[in-house]
């Protein structure tokens, strides 16, 4: 799904005739089947322009009236893009059992590297003229917060996780999806208590946009909790050397 000047002028105009709330559906689709080895890239790219960023591009027209609306958080795009890998390896594992294959996907969560600095960085310099009031107060004084909240509390290092990531490689029977930070594992047990879905989504936003004070006691408690068992290992060490 291609936006060109005419097609976003007008969805411009038909947002502009819409005097109630409307509900948005991006149905455009475009199918690819067959063998990885036998596809190329530019007809993956064409499947992922299409079914993707289709519905992005839509969205990034008519997002700003919904919200205006009362229809967010900001890890959209990142978390899309391993939905992606988690949908691909999904399809990929049955067929690779078939060649006694096995594939697993190493979840760790928040990691502490150059990395996170750096888009936490990239964050706060960004450009967000684009955006409405709101949503750019929304970006700086909460998500950004949590953001940096939520790494120094819930983190881990790159050598735990690479510790993780050698055991599964040589484990006898690797599991699938393996999540590395136990921390992490309330979070994402809600997504499985509820098939439709609704409970994760309604309890992470009550948490960010109601009860930030309460998740702010939380992180700052797990981080206290986290320290005092490294400092307690650490003694216990070298009491032993």
């Amino acid at each position: 799904m291609l936006f060109s000047e005419d097609d976003k002028l007008m969805c411009r105009e038909v947002i502009g005739h819409c005097c109630l709330p409307f509900c948005a559906v991006s149905n455009a689709g475009m199918g690819l089947i067959g063998p990885i080895e036998c596809q190329t890239i530019d007809e993956m790219k064409t499947v992922m322009d299409t079914n993707f960023f289709g519905l992005v591009r839509l969205l990034k027209e008519i997002l700003p009236d919904m919200k205006k609306r009362k229809s967010i958080l900001f890890n959209d795009v990142y978390a899309a893009s391993k939905f992606a890998v988690e949908g691909f390896c999904e399809s990929l594992a049955i067929q690779a059992l078939k060649f006694k294959l096995q594939l697993s996907l190493i979840e760790p969560g928040p990691v502490v590297t150059e990395f996170e600095r750096k888009v936490f960085e990239d964050g706060m310099k960004m450009d967000l003229s684009a955006a409405d009031e709101e949503t750019a107060d929304m970006f700086t004084n909460i998500y950004l917060k949590n953001y940096k909240q939520i790494f120094q509390s819930l983190g881990q290092s790159a050598e735990e996780v690479a510790e993780h990531t050698v055991k599964i490689i040589l484990a006898e029977n690797p599991p699938f999806r393996h999540q590395t930070n136990t921390l992490y594992t309330p979070m994402t047990t809600l997504k499985y208590a509820d098939p439709n879905g609704d409970l994760p989504i309604d309890i992470f936003y009550k948490m960010v946009f109601h009860h930030d004070k309460i998740f702010s006691a939380s992180l700052n408690f797990i981080k206290l909790l986290r320290w005092r068992s490294r400092k307690s290992f650490d003694l216990g060490k070298s009491s032993s050397q």
